[in-house]
């Protein structure tokens, strides 16, 4: 089994001294681990169980840290998963690098039928080396990944409210009982409930079917208490990022991203939040064109021979921060009408059908591409309306 390599070749990367890689397959009860010597074209093979007193991941930090101490430079390699970004910051604090792939990218080339086994993924990852061009996922410290966690909870809670909403409407249909048309609050349901028990029509309904609704209402209570606790808890960490930015200019630019994306008329709260909460420091990438590509934006041609199709967005990364992109164009459509990104697109837009999909795509694209020059290097974007100037 051999695998493609951009960049230096095999030879080159055997003659590094003292450069070893670890592949990581990492399972539930089994961590198989693949090193390989670059100096020596040694491989070795560790399937890394809980064993006596320690566990597998245990046993693999010590394994890591016995070779960093015997003078080698080790990467690790292992896919995104399950076990998150922990495991990478113990071996980096041990000394090792760690590059994190893509979950299901990496495929093994062979010939015949697919074969695939823990040993054969931990192999193949062990055979890859820093100098291949193979995209990665980005660390986020503790403080950025938990403010992911914030977003991705909030975007949780909302979901389980217009679940149960939409259950309620769908038992409703059911039912000669009027139909709200739209989604209510527990307290209008049971406002609802209350005359609808007044009318003929409630006689006529299924009464384990209505004896539902008031178990339905109190989950929905308890949905709508814990969305009112958490937008406490991140207006305060909020705040506490504003202070924090104030009294001292660190490393953290995210409340400072924060103010300087409230700035633009149509671009609220939320909005502003989402992005750097969730992306992290928009300084970590090179370019605006990079920073829209992490949104999954960018074009995806296919071209060979004489055929020349496009394939669409790539659609790579979070579903949700694409969708966030799209609603932020939208919204600069809606009102910064006078800038140069609505004016580019605006026979387009006014259109219907594919055509005005296709133009808000690519809005939402050179959108994005605009508010990182703006962010990171201070880039004007043209004919934009700015409501909320940053206080000095």
């Amino acid at each position: 089994m051999e695998m493609q390599r951009k960049g230096n070749t095999i030879s080159e990367k055997i003659q590094t001294g003292n450069q070893e890689t670890f592949g990581i397959d990492m399972g539930g009860t089994l961590w198989a681990t693949a090193i390989r010597d670059w100096e020596s074209g040694k491989n070795s093979y560790y399937g890394l169980k809980d064993k006596e007193q320690l566990s597998k991941e245990e046993r693999l930090f010590q394994l890591v840290a016995d070779h960093v101490q015997d003078g080698k430079k080790v990467d690790v390699y292992y896919e995104a998963g399950r076990y998150g970004f922990w495991p990478a910051r113990k071996m980096l604090a041990i000394g090792a690098g760690v590059h994190i792939l893509p979950i299901n990218k990496l495929k093994v080339i062979m010939c015949g039928k697919t074969i695939k086994t823990d040993k054969l993924d931990a192999k193949f990852l062990g055979g890859l080396h820093p100098s291949d061009e193979i995209p990665e996922v980005y660390i986020p410290t503790l403080t950025e990944e938990g403010r992911r966690d914030a977003e991705r909870e909030l975007g949780r809670i909302k979901e389980s409210i217009n679940r149960v909403n939409a259950q309620m409407l769908a038992l409703i249909d059911r039912t000669p009982l009027p139909t709200p048309d739209f989604h209510r609050t527990s307290a209008a349901w049971r406002k609802a409930i209350l005359k609808w028990s007044k009318m003929v029509e409630w006689n006529e309904c299924p009464e384990l079917l209505l004896r539902r609704l008031p178990n339905m209402i109190s989950e929905l209570e308890l949905f709508e208490k814990e969305l009112a606790d958490w937008e406490k808890i991140i207006q305060q960490y909020q705040d506490r990022d504003r202070d924090n930015s104030r009294k001292s200019a660190g490393e953290d630019h995210t409340a400072e991203t924060v103010m300087k994306l409230q700035q633009f008329k149509g671009v609220g709260e939320r909005l502003s939040r989402h992005l750097p909460w969730e992306i992290g420091d928009f300084r970590r990438f090179g370019s605006g064109k990079q920073f829209a590509a992490f949104f999954g934006l960018t074009p995806c041609p296919f071209a060979s021979g004489t055929m020349n199709r496009d394939q669409g967005i790539s659609k790579a990364g979070r579903k949700s921060l694409r969708k966030m992109a799209i609603e932020c164009a939208w919204l600069w459509y809606r009102w910064q009408p006078e800038s140069w990104l609505v004016k580019k697109w605006q026979d387009r837009l006014v259109q219907k059908g594919r055509i005005r999909r296709t133009a808000i795509v690519a809005l939402a694209r050179q959108l994005m591409v605009a508010l990182w020059r703006y962010i990171v290097k201070g880039e004007a974007i043209e004919g934009a309306i700015i409501n909320k100037p940053i206080e000095v």
